[in-house]
């Protein structure tokens, strides 16, 4: 019995430790009901609203979305041309005379004299967990995903110069054993040589060549791609195949825009460097390829394998509209030194002559024949993806595989940093655009740094010049400086020029390196995005930075979808830009009353055709609410359901092969008298949807399978919680000897009495 007794104890401490850690002692407050009116259908909802800005960061594109496991490809990289390769041969080399096309020069020659192997171990990881320690161990381990029976095609170009022997080809991980033989004899010139291989396991390994005989070869442009990835062995997507978890998870996300760099390489330190859509299509081994180097063993490659025709064409495949982003004719990376010059000009120790020189080296000026090139290669961009097969560029397009145009209807004009050079050159390239093709609406980029203030300085300027025109701005900022641009359109002039927001995140203050992306990251976000839905009569636009990277292997800590080589983890942030991007509706609803409740942010949509209300709340707080839903001059309302997600922790998150902690869930509510009761959770993130008329809630976004979610339990509570259980353990044992002891002397009395 005592036994019983010492365990309810120990459980009762260990659930008052809960309870003050997870605050489920707070009692619910009542606030002030939310009455929405048919009376008040406002204007009209952008939709466009909610997209991402896909860079080729973080092994975002490279190494993740595209499919091909093989890094540094083409032996392009500067610094160390042999970079993710380990070469066993007495003699080998990288050269580039005679090379397989002039965009790529470099390839390996490897001279044989007995055995040897060439292994490449993929997009390694670069860093320590949860970090930006550079781990030099983690960055040779081969790190290419295998799946059991999945089949690969191997490919490269090989050139024989008098080499004599076998050369085999597998997949070198643990389980797989056979090895796949092919020869090169008849590759007197550069040949295309690929085969297919099998994996008999599921593990992270590298791409093996082994070779024994005796003379020399050429090899360059190497590939290994999973047959089964997206679009694989399509006509449209003849190229390029992309990794299909990924592919789906985008999908999922539902974004309506993907806004993507159109040519512009990397880096660029001088105007040679910038680069041209033109290198990014047609055969992959003609693609022009660049790499960062970005500290001492990391780097990230540029192969264009996902090139301008990619991306359209993923765009199409999405529904989605595609927004290729391109430079003004500026280099990327001599900002501060443009600053220095030009102080030096203005404070009169540069000369006029010295100054326009300077400028020459950094940007295409204007009314030089090098300028009028480049923009005329904006153009030809737009003939490519909208002109029929009678246009030069629309031909091209066809013959790459898409017959029809990509009605594309967006550009971006980016690189605003060196302020009056890039209105300088901005000013020529916009109306170019617009006396050839006036239907595309040109997107106007404001730097990040500038304030709101300036920002809707510029954009009433551009009104008197520009008319065509959307005006972007930046937010992406540290943590709890995003609550504070919530408001940041409310008093902005209605009329002419539209906004963007070219791109948004936080990096929240709650959590490390990689749970950055955490239930208080995404209420940020979502107080943000309410923001910008009731601005929506303005803000037509507004792109999540960064949607994808791989573990230790980031560039920035906010990824909406974090992956590795066999899988993919969706944070917080991802959930909830999913939710607020499948739940909008075509029209804003402005409130009766004020609705001021500290911490609590609200929008309300409607969706006339569809016949559907969504009503958006989210609670910064550690507060649970009951609030009242009232709804007026709509017609049978029916069957309301809220999809939410709603956390005791702020740093509750995903992370990469554990439990699911945070997914939206879904709930069916109740409606009498046209007022549906509410309980709105602490730190939560909700979407209430209330169909009405015609409308019997069947059509309805409806959440993805998950995993089971499994309560989040921040570590240091676990601690606390094992210090209590030692405690426990500890009193109750104590408890129990003092007992015993108690009785033994009892029963040592009643002996001695006897």
């Amino acid at each position: 019995m005592k036994k019983v007794i010492s365990l309810v104890l120990v459980v009762m401490m260990i659930m008052s430790v809960l309870v003050a850690f997870t605050g489920s002692s707070v009692s619910e407050k009542i606030i002030p009901s939310l009455n929405i009116s048919s009376d008040n259908i406002s204007y009209e909802v952008s939709d466009s609203l909610y997209g991402i800005s896909l860079e080729n960061t973080g092994n975002a594109v490279d190494g993740g979305l595209v499919s091909n496991l093989v890094n540094n490809n083409s032996f392009e990289y500067s610094n160390n041309p042999v970079a993710a390769w380990k070469i066993s041969t007495e003699t080998y080399s990288v050269m580039s005379e005679e090379g397989l096309n002039e965009n790529n020069t470099n390839y390996l020659s490897v001279t044989v004299d007995g055995q040897g192997k060439i292994e490449n171990t993929g997009y390694f990881e670069f860093y320590n967990y949860k970090s930006y320690q550079v781990n030099s161990k983690k960055a040779t381990e081969p790190d290419m995903p295998f799946k059991a029976k999945e089949i690969y095609r191997f490919s490269a170009y090989f050139k024989n110069v008098d080499y004599e022997g076998t050369l085999t080809a597998s997949l070198n991980a643990d389980g797989n054993k056979e090895k796949y033989q092919f020869n090169i004899d008849t590759c007197d010139e550069w040949t295309y040589v690929s085969l297919e291989i099998k994996s008999d396991v599921t593990a992270d390994g590298s791409l093996l060549l082994t070779f024994e005989g005796e003379g020399s070869f050429y090899m360059d442009y190497v590939t290994l791609v999973p047959m089964s990835s997206y679009g694989y062995g399509s006509d449209e997507w003849q190229y390029v195949s992309l990794r299909s978890d990924i592919v789906k998870s985008v999908h999922t996300l539902s974004p309506s825009f993907i806004r993507f760099s159109a040519g512009e390489f990397d880096k660029s330190t001088n105007i040679e460097e910038l680069g041209s859509w033109k290198d990014t299509i047609g055969p992959l081994e003609a693609r022009k390829q660049s790499f960062v180097h970005t500290s001492k063993n990391v780097f990230s490659v540029n192969s264009n394998l996902m090139g301008l025709y990619e991306y359209l064409l993923l765009c199409q495949d999405l529904d989605c509209l595609a927004i290729p982003v391109i430079n003004c004719g500026i280099v990327t990376e001599n900002v501060s030194d443009y600053e220095k010059e030009k102080g030096k000009y203005k404070n009169g120790s540069v000369t006029e002559e010295d100054w326009q020189n300077y400028l020459d080296g950094i940007s295409y000026r204007p009314e030089t024949e090098e300028f009028e090139n480049y923009v005329q290669d904006i153009l030809d961009l737009i003939e490519y993806a909208n002109g029929d097969e009678s246009t030069v560029w629309g031909a091209k397009r066809v013959e790459d595989g898409h017959k029809d145009s990509f009605n594309l209807k967006y550009i971006a004009i980016g690189n605003s940093s060196y302020d009056e050079l890039y209105w300088r050159n901005f000013d020529v390239i916009y109306n170019r655009i617009q006396e050839k093709y006036p239907e595309i609406k040109v997107i106007t980029y404001i730097d990040g740094d500038t304030s709101p203030e300036k920002a809707e300085e510029i954009r009433l300027n551009a009104n008197g010049l520009y008319n065509n025109l959307i005006v972007e701005e930046n937010a992406c900022v540290k943590g709890g400086k995003l609550f504070n641009k919530v408001k940041n359109f409310d008093d902005y002039e209605r009329s002419g020029v539209q906004v963007a927001v070219s791109s948004y995140s936080v990096n929240t203050t709650v959590g490390d390196t990689l749970t950055k992306n955490n239930i208080w990251s995404a209420i940020e976000n979502a107080a943000f995005l309410i923001g910008l839905e009731k601005n929506s009569d303005l803000v037509k636009m507004a792109s999540y930075e960064t949607p994808l990277a791989k573990i230790n292997a980031q560039s920035k800590d906010t990824s909406l979808i974090w992956f590795n080589s066999q899988g993919t983890t969706m944070t917080p942030d991802y959930y909830m830009q999913m939710l607020f991007a499948n739940n909008v509706g075509t029209n804003y609803v402005s409130m009766e009353d004020e609705f001021d409740v500290e911490g609590v942010y609200r929008s309300v949509t409607v969706d006339t055709t569809e016949k559907v209300i969504f009503v958006k709340l989210v609670n910064s707080t550690k507060t649970p609410y009951k609030i009242n839903i009232n709804v007026d001059g709509f017609k049978n309302v029916n069957n309301p359901s809220a999809q939410y997600m709603s956390e005791n922790f702020k740093s509750a998150c995903n992370e990469p092969n554990e439990d699911l902690h945070v997914a939206p869930v879904q709930t069916e509510l109740t409606v009498k008298d046209n007022t549906i009761p509410y309980d709105l959770g602490s730190y939560s993130v909700n979407v209430i949807r209330i169909p009405y008329d015609t409308n019997d809630g069947t059509n309805l976004f409806e959440l993805p399978k998950t995993d089971l979610i499994v309560p989040f339990i921040p570590s240091f509570v676990g601690v606390v919680i094992s210090c209590v259980l030692v405690v426990s353990v500890l009193g109750t044992g104590a408890v129990i000897l003092l007992v015993r002891l108690k009785h033994h002397k009892k029963i040592k009395d009643k002996q001695k009495n006897k």
